[in-house]
């Protein structure tokens, strides 16, 4: 370990794990897709080290591959099998710097876990409005790093949109100081918004300034049933009318995906008398303690049953119904990876066309891998669906890389007759890598490829992530 000599000088023995049982964890995602080796599992406590570690990996040229909580489906945080990468772990890099009640600001560090963040907002009666089924352990750093969305996207955006301020670490150890709390700042080009969603491969985020909103006093969740997705946007569009901007979160789920998280996750239970093709998850929420979501929720949903838009719907009564109609969204990605084999998509497409679009998946399914069963979920309020192709228990492990491919390139020339896109807020990671290549624009990955040799000229930032090796 001669190349790790000289981090000892700056680094305390905890910042320094090269004991394999203790970084085994970090070189396997949770879904034990990707698996990978590494020189070094390394902990800084602070930007000062995190700095220092990049330095020196410049200075020996060493691959850096950062991670958060880990909980991405894309790859992006494991590295490759050669084990001369280290694995820059950002968990202790967890304060929460500071949070300003007058301006809606608040500050944290990179390693703060976002269920955390949610809660020093909401002990100063603020709202951090993303909310993701990994919460309670993924890192702000992570879901800066790859702009995450999450069921809150309809009405507060993704990640990109709370953001106001960055601190980050460059390729050579410069430390960008860019905590401004400023709602406006129109100085220069916008490195902040290329930081954000670059993975890990033009800088090494280690803290951030979000906005904050305000506390929802009322809220109104329902799960509905229906017969189709168009059925699905008709409700959005009534909502919409009726509610407006009350409107936080309106996913969609197929029953097939439905039936796998009732199967498969313990805790769950369908609160409606019998199950339906697809339905649909609305919550309703206001900082007004007199707001009438409640009432807004159970009259609009009257009308949709009155004008057979929908089918049935269950509004909860409490705050533990409304947390169970929630884990049934949330426990999705326990129960697929549970359920067997699966090939899945982060994709997105205007939301007008997500019934042709899901229609469309469903057909080129039906004809080219019959023995598997097409899944759907997603933030239909956005567009970001989530295809899911689930193939049966006995398939060859060594069949499933083949498979792979020819699904996704059957699912994103599909992703691409509707102009849409073949990630929404998992990210390209290594998973996706060669299809960028091939569905990006040659000129626009032409400055992307600029971008990451201006930020990293050596290459040594998550190598493999994103922009594939040339």
């Amino acid at each position: 370990m001669r190349s790790l000599e000289a981090l000892h000088a700056v680094l305390d023995p905890a910042a320094i794990v090269t004991d394999p049982q203790a970084m085994a964890l970090h070189l396997s995602d949770w879904r034990g897709k990707y698996r990978g080796a590494a020189l070094a599992l390394l902990r800084p406590r602070n930007v000062e080290e995190t700095s220092a570690i990049l330095r020196w990996a410049t200075a020996t040229r060493t691959a850096v591959v950062p991670q958060g909580g880990n909980t991405g489906l894309s790859g992006g945080a494991t590295p490759d099998s050669s084990g001369k990468a280290v694995v820059l772990s950002l968990a202790r890099l967890n304060r929460i710097r500071a949070v300003d009640v007058e301006g809606d600001t608040l500050t944290a560090e990179a390693g703060c876990i976002l269920a955390d963040i949610q809660q020093a907002a909401a002990a100063k009666d603020r709202l951090f409005p993303l909310s993701l089924g990994s919460e309670g352990s993924c890192q702000i750093g992570g879901v800066v790093s790859t702009n995450a969305g999450g069921i809150n996207v309809i009405r507060y955006g993704t990640v990109r949109d709370l953001v106001l301020g960055l601190e980050y670490v460059r390729a050579d150890g410069t430390v960008i100081h860019g905590l401004k709390p400023l709602r406006k700042d129109n100085a220069g080009y916008a490195l902040r918004e290329l930081v954000i969603g670059s993975e890990g491969t033009l800088a090494i985020v280690t803290a951030a300034t979000f906005r904050l909103f305000p506390r929802q006093r009322v809220s109104a969740t329902a799960l509905c049933g229906l017969d189709s997705p168009s059925a699905a946007l008709k409700l959005l569009s009534l909502l919409r009318q009726s509610a407006g901007e009350r409107i936080s979160s309106f996913e969609l789920m197929c029953d097939a995906e439905m039936g796998l998280t009732l199967d498969l996750v313990p805790g769950t239970a369908l609160p409606l008398e019998r199950r339906h093709s697809w339905y649909v998850f609305i919550e309703l929420a206001d900082s007004d303690p007199s707001g009438r979501v409640g009432e807004l929720l159970t009259e609009t949903l009257g009308t949709a049953l009155g004008e057979n838009v929908l089918e049935d719907a269950a509004i909860a009564q409490s705050e533990a119904q409304a947390k169970a109609i929630w884990h049934l969204r949330f426990a999705v990605a326990e129960a697929n990876r549970r359920a067997g084999p699966i090939v899945s998509h982060d994709t997105s497409v205007a939301v007008a066309d997500v019934p042709a679009f899901i229609a469309a998946v469903e057909a080129m399914a039906t004809e080219r891998f019959p023995e598997a069963r097409a899944l759907f979920v997603g933030h239909v309020g956005d567009g970001n669906i989530h295809v899911v192709l689930l193939f049966p228990q006995q398939t060859r492990r060594d069949r499933l890389g083949d498979l792979a491919a020819t699904v996704n390139e059957r699912v994103f020339a599909i992703v691409g007759a509707f102009g849409g896109s073949i990630t929404a807020e998992h990210g390209i990671g290594r998973s996706l890598a060669n299809a960028l290549s091939q569905s990006a624009q040659p000129e626009a990955l032409e400055l992307m490829r600029a971008v990451k040799n201006a930020f990293d000229p050596l290459g040594i930032l998550n190598p493999g992530a994103v922009l594939a090796r040339p």
